[in-house]
């Protein structure tokens, strides 16, 4: 087994020390321990400088992250972003702990909602089944039953062991495949589907819950409405209820399980957000008439950076790379 990249321990080592200062519960201890690392050697130092290039670049991208939050959760519950970035603009703090940018957040909550979905929430550890930014992953439920995660796909299961009756599909995509007579339960978005001896994708990435079924049946239910979706057709709910059930371009479906993204006058808008899906870090779009641009392309998705120069090339983008995967369109 090959050792850990010590220049990406390096970073994640500055990533820890970056949320334990910003905390609010630090201590002198800390700030001394913290001053010793940074002396270490001159790595240790250009991991921290680096940690901290990434977060004065995207100091003005929070403040319009929580604008997008607040109208999305009606300012809410969500995490506090215009006072993260008035708190990182704060001459007075960044002073704190030998030149530390120190916003008054508790860890806990950079935890349960990480800035620009930058590093895994609390709730995504803590899954039974998940898979990282552009990862794919097959797990076995038993002899009878399998399911094929696509990327940033979190699953819980329904029972265990002998009791297993299902998953819980908290967020992402997934193949399900089953065999024998025994139903087997998928509950996501609010709905659930039942199937036996039937294969099916689920998508669930958005406030709408996509159901293609590629072999067999699969009822689909939401409160008291039903769904009676087999091969060849998909039915799309969300909690409110159930749409009718219609014909399912399968291959354009299932193109995520041959590693390709497949885009036909699809605005530029929901590509990035599809490439975000599949590429570390984050592409933020920053001019909302050039995401209505009809884009058809095709990605490999081992070659996923190529996406940005093809947007830049065909469709005249400014493309201003920043530190940390952080990529601004324009």
């Amino acid at each position: 087994m090959s050792s850990p990249d010590p220049e990406s321990m390096l970073q994640r080592q500055a990533e820890a020390w970056w949320v334990r200062l910003h905390s609010g519960q630090a201590t002198r201890a800390d700030a001394d321990a913290f001053r010793q690392w940074t002396t270490l050697s001159a790595a240790h130092a250009q991991a921290w400088r680096e940690v901290m290039r990434v977060w004065s670049a995207l100091d003005p991208l929070l403040a319009e992250e929580a604008a997008r939050h607040a109208s999305r959760a009606g300012a809410s519950r969500r995490f506090p972003w215009p006072g993260v970035s008035a708190a990182l603009r704060s001459p007075g703090r960044r002073a704190f702990m030998g030149g530390a940018v120190a916003a008054s957040v508790a860890a806990g909550v950079l935890a349960v909602d990480p800035p620009l979905g930058l590093w895994p929430s609390v709730g995504e550890l803590a899954a039974d089944y998940r898979t990282a930014t552009g990862e794919q992953r097959q797990v076995a439920l038993g002899e009878e039953v399998s399911v094929r995660m696509n990327t940033q796909t979190l699953i819980n299961r329904i029972g265990a062991g002998a009791n297993l009756r299902g998953v819980e599909l908290l967020a992402g995509e997934a193949e399900v495949a089953t065999a024998g007579n025994a139903d087997f339960i998928v509950e996501t978005g609010g709905g659930r589907l039942q199937a036996r001896g039937a294969r099916f994708n689920i998508r669930y990435t958005g406030p709408q819950v996509c159901v293609t079924c590629l072999d067999g049946r699969v009822l689909v239910s939401v409160g008291a409405e039903q769904r009676s979706v087999e091969a060849g057709r998909q039915v799309v709910y969300d909690r409110a209820g159930i749409q009718d059930v219609v014909r399912a371009d399968v291959a354009s479906v299932s193109t995520w399980r041959t590693g390709v993204l497949s885009f036909d006058s699809t605005p530029l808008a929901d590509v990035i957000e599809e490439i975000n899906r599949y590429r570390p870090g984050k592409v933020i779009l920053r001019n909302e008439a050039l995401g209505r641009t009809p884009v058809r392309m095709q990605l490999s998705l081992r070659s996923i950076d190529n996406a940005l120069v093809m947007i830049r090339e065909l469709y005249g983008a400014k493309v201003r790379s920043l530190p940390g995967g952080i990529v601004l369109l324009s």
